[in-house]
Parts: C-alpha cells; sequence; structure tokens
C-alpha cells in the first residue's frame, strides 16, 4: 500500500493489455535464448588459456575466473539473471491465464440485448 495525499492505494499490481503482455513474454523468452548463448561463451573463458608468463599469463587467469570463477562471475550473473527471467515469464503467464479467464467468465453473462 502507498499513500498520497492522505489517501492509500493499493500499488500491488498493475494492468496491461493483454496484446502487450504476450509480446513482453515472447521478447523475454528471446532475451532468455541471449542470455543462455552469453552463459555458452563465458564458459569458453572460463577455461585457462596457455598466454605465456608474466602479463599474458594474469590475462589467461582472470579470463578463467571471470568467466566460471566463483561469486560475481559472468556465469553466475547471467544464470541468476535467467532464473529472474524465468519468474518473471511466469508472473506474466499466470496474469495472462487470469485475464483469459476473467474474459470467459464475462463473455458468459454479458447481455447485449436491447441496443
Amino acid at each position: 500500500m502507498s499513500e498520497v495525499r492522505g489517501q492509500t492505494y493499493d500499488v500491488r499490481g498493475f494492468a496491461v493489455a493483454p496484446e502487450l503482455a504476450t509480446d513482453a513474454y515472447a521478447k523475454l523468452g528471446a532475451l532468455q535464448d541471449l542470455v543462455g548463448e552469453m552463459v555458452r561463451e563465458a564458459k569458453v573463458l572460463g577455461r585457462t588459456v596457455p598466454l605465456g608468463g608474466g602479463y599474458a599469463g594474469e590475462i589467461g587467469k582472470f579470463m578463467a575466473e571471470y568467466g566460471i570463477g566463483g561469486k560475481g562471475s559472468a556465469v553466475q550473473q547471467l544464470t541468476a539473471f535467467g532464473k529472474e527471467l524465468e519468474t518473471l515469464k511466469h508472473r506474466i503467464g499466470q496474469a495472462l491465464a487470469k485475464y483469459q479467464h476473467a474474459d470467459e467468465q464475462a463473455a458468459d453473462g454479458v447481455d447485449c440485448t436491447g441496443g
């Protein structure tokens, strides 16, 4: 709940046109595909690259740690982002199902006789 000028409003949700929600759902799926591709590419970085010693060796080590290393690695961050996208898609899917159900219920009860 939010309060504005002494009035309380329920802001836990918002409404969008079902066409926009369907489009957003599809675009999130495409984004998930891109994130999956990025995870695969980041895993390639995780391979130790024999670049030699000195500075080149440090770069190879950094690439390996950045790719699949522990906390904060590209793979970890991209995987977490992919899970967030899936959660968002799930919520949109639920909202679309509710909308469709309400629309179907309303269609049965609408009386259009008499002009």
